[in-house]
């Protein structure tokens, strides 16, 4: 077990505490800063509602046992992205231990949103934010808290995210890690019967092969609790499949043809009356899309025809 991670980090325990104050600096300042936060809150609101994950890819976060592992996940990237959408700087983990997790921000734009304010802790939106995501988005309860800040003379921000362990528990094992709790071999490989145990281990669930304090506390008292798991799609599977189409197509206007069948074949239209007329032009048209080699290309056929 030796790569096995060690145990937690020495993290800082300091609170953000509420609102960091606006009232010092000039007016201008002020409204700045206010609106740059208001744009901020603003793209949470708008961009986080679509957000919402599946615990199937939560899992394979979960269960990625290194900083390097984690970072390949697609939900680590889709994170990060969501984040750099929203106005809320480029996060990066930086240190982790099973159900912590500690995310750098440099040039964090939430500080330039307070000029005049030094030596405390101001990403209150970031906290916010990190909260909102694991526990609405994961289903992961957490606490997260502000732990180094650019404002209070740190070089980087930095934020802890610490998982509620029965919480974990719920979205981290399946129907076959419990079969293994309960002392009953799943219908699976032995290859991956040792990864499931080698998990079950680090979230010191088992003990040798056995069930620990912890495992049989849960198996006791939380395995029955019934959260019903949900399935869909997550919210990256569209970009992810327009970005393979694109890149296996040589010309913009091939790529184009298969990215507009893709999105029509996932949302299907109800039946409208065909005009003669309008399909020819729609058939042509699609031949020239995919003679075409860039959009302004096609624009140019467009208007000539």
């Amino acid at each position: 077990m030796s790569d096995v991670p060690p145990g937690l980090p020495p993290f800082m325990t300091a609170s953000p505490g509420g609102l960091p104050p606006m009232n010092e600096g000039s007016f201008a300042q002020s409204m700045g800063a206010f609106g740059a936060l208001l744009k901020i809150q603003q793209n949470i609101s708008e961009r986080f509602p679509h957000a919402k994950v599946p615990w199937s890819e939560t899992r394979k976060f979960l269960k990625a046992f290194t900083i390097d592992a984690i970072k390949s996940t697609s939900l680590y990237n889709f994170h990060v992205k969501l984040f750099t959408d929203a106005g809320l700087g480029s996060m990066q983990l930086i240190s982790y231990a099973p159900m912590n997790y500690i995310f750098a921000v440099p040039n964090n734009p939430v500080c330039n949103c307070y000029p005049a304010l030094n030596n405390q802790k101001v990403c209150v939106a970031t906290t916010d934010a990190l909260h909102r995501f694991f526990t609405e988005e994961l289903e992961l309860e957490c606490s997260v808290e502000e732990i180094e800040c650019i404002k209070n003379g740190n070089q980087v921000c930095r934020f802890k995210v610490a998982l509620q362990p029965i919480s974990a528990y719920q979205v981290l094992l399946d129907e076959h890690d419990k079969m293994i709790l309960s002392g009953i071999r799943p219908p699976v490989d032995d290859n991956e019967l040792v990864e499931r145990v080698r998990a079950l281990t680090i979230y010191k669930l088992l003990d040798s092969g056995r069930l620990s304090e912890i495992g049989n506390a849960y198996m006791q008292f939380a395995a029955n609790i019934k959260k019903q798991e949900k399935i869909f799609d997550p919210p990256w599977k569209k970009q992810e499949e327009l970005a393979s189409i694109a890149s296996t197509h040589s010309t913009f206007g091939s790529a184009f043809g298969a990215m507009t069948q893709k999105v029509q074949a996932s949302a299907p239209m109800p039946p409208q009356p065909v005009n003669p007329a309008t399909s020819q032009e729609s058939v042509r048209m699609q031949v020239e899309a995919k003679k075409a080699d860039s959009f302004a290309e096609l624009m140019a056929k467009m208007k000539r025809g």
